[in-house]
């Protein structure tokens, strides 16, 4: 795969369309688009790549817009597992039957892929470069350049260089949980009833299960409202991690491996698949507090994008849909904002209502998994007619749909969340 072009050793440019802060899926996804309609996208990565990322899960409504940004081809010629379902596992070690995508979604679309996020990574930010966005890897944006009332820059770091500004008409925030925009301006906020830690590590020899549920997601739910993810990766390698409230997960000390080998004790039929699989990585994570959202993710001149937008939970796998979901949404915005010379935010903000209730969905599905009183089980005994939109927000499908009688579907058997 060829490297993307880089412009550390010399600012070829000072100036752009559109400044990207970070080149994770949401940056490259968004300067792919735009590249293509002629706007010149200057990507700032701090990192090299390939780097380390957690998050390697897809859901199937990622599927479209692979196929628009033209990756189809390389994810079916890589050695991604490929993902056709994902199941819930009690603390009783009572199985759900999986919830086969295909329920819904009908051909190709209904299978996705388990990512290992450095090749993952690697192969959107080289299609960036290659569709002709800049790539300045190596490059920290330290701060978002106003004037006005309106974004029109970034000041940049890198390594042995002096510290510069680029002028931009535009300035999207794809900088994941730095948030960059979101700290600047004072924007991001935790949510209270949200408060969850993780740790995770990865094993090579764990069990999986045969045929086409062999790349499956399952869910392991363990006391106290947590869980663990198992996700089968290339190699013979699971990436196992739990969640579950800072409370309960560090109430007996901070030591990570201790606190995780003692809770993949306590679940039984996690313990089961890892009987005989190796621990080929440190234990990972520790973060307190994973779920947050900014007050505000657009303004005159910028927007948000990604994890840089919002993080709610990792339950249902929905964090790398909801960043090319967000960045293809976006990407109209931006085209139209340009091609208008109308840079305001309600020209960049158009996507977000339609984004916003999609996301709605989810963050009240994730509430539900959380209640002890509710299980997916109970819900689709219940409310059986429910089921095929309870595994439309599994797949993704949640933009520009009517929910709104499974929200009071829901709501008959677990409250709402508290309104920030």
């Amino acid at each position: 795969m060829a490297n993307s072009k880089s412009s550390i050793q010399s600012r070829t440019s000072n100036t752009c369309d559109v400044a990207i802060v970070g080149g994770g899926p949401a940056g490259a996804a968004l300067a792919t688009f735009l590249a293509r309609d002629g706007h010149h996208c200057l990507i700032f990565e701090r990192s090299t790549f390939p780097r380390y990322h957690i998050g390697e899960s897809l859901i199937p409504h990622t599927h479209g817009t692979f196929k628009r940004l033209g990756l189809l081809p390389s994810l079916e010629a890589s050695n991604f597992p490929k993902k056709y379902s994902v199941r819930f596992i009690s603390p009783a070690g009572r199985t759900s039957s999986p919830f086969y995508f295909s329920e819904r979604i009908s051909g190709q679309g209904a299978q996705t892929w388990q990512v290992e996020r450095s090749k993952f990574d690697q192969m959107m930010l080289d299609h960036a470069s290659q569709n002709g966005a800049e790539i300045s890897s190596g490059t920290e944006v330290t701060q978002v350049l106003f004037k006005d009332g309106r974004a029109a820059g970034v000041r940049i770091t890198q390594s042995n260089l002096e510290p510069c500004e680029v002028q931009a008409k535009i300035v999207v925030d794809a900088s994941g949980g730095a948030t960059l925009i979101g700290h600047q301006l004072g924007l991001r906020s935790a949510i209270p009833d949200l408060k969850k830690a993780s740790l995770w590590t990865y094993y090579q020899g764990g069990a999986r299960l045969g045929g086409i549920d062999a790349g499956e997601t399952t869910i392991f739910r363990i006391a106290e409202g947590g869980w663990f993810w198992y996700i089968p990766l290339p190699d013979d390698v699971v990436s196992v991690g739990v969640v579950a409230s800072p409370e309960y997960l560090f109430a007996d000390g901070n030591d990570r491996e201790t606190i995780f080998l003692r809770q993949v004790e306590r679940c039984n039929s996690l313990a089961e698949r890892l009987a005989s699989a190796k621990r080929i990585s440190p234990i990972r994570g520790g973060q307190k507090e994973l779920a947050y959202i900014n007050r505000q993710t657009c303004g005159d001149g910028w927007l948000m994008i990604g994890d840089a937008r919002a993080f709610l939970d990792p339950i249902y796998s929905s964090g790398l849909f909801l960043a090319l979901a967000s960045a293809e949404m976006a990407a109209e915005c931006v085209h139209l904002a340009l091609e208008s010379n109308d840079v305001s935010a309600t020209v960049l903000g158009r996507f977000e209502p339609e984004l916003t209730a999609g996301v709605g969905v989810i963050w009240r599905l994730i509430h539900a998994f959380y209640d002890p009183e509710f299980s997916f089980r109970k819900f689709v005994e219940r409310f059986p007619k429910q089921r095929g939109a309870l595994v439309d927000c599994l797949t993704g499908d949640v933009l520009n749909k009517d929910f709104s009688e499974f929200i009071q579907a829901l709501a008959q058997m677990t409250p709402p969340p508290i309104l920030l």
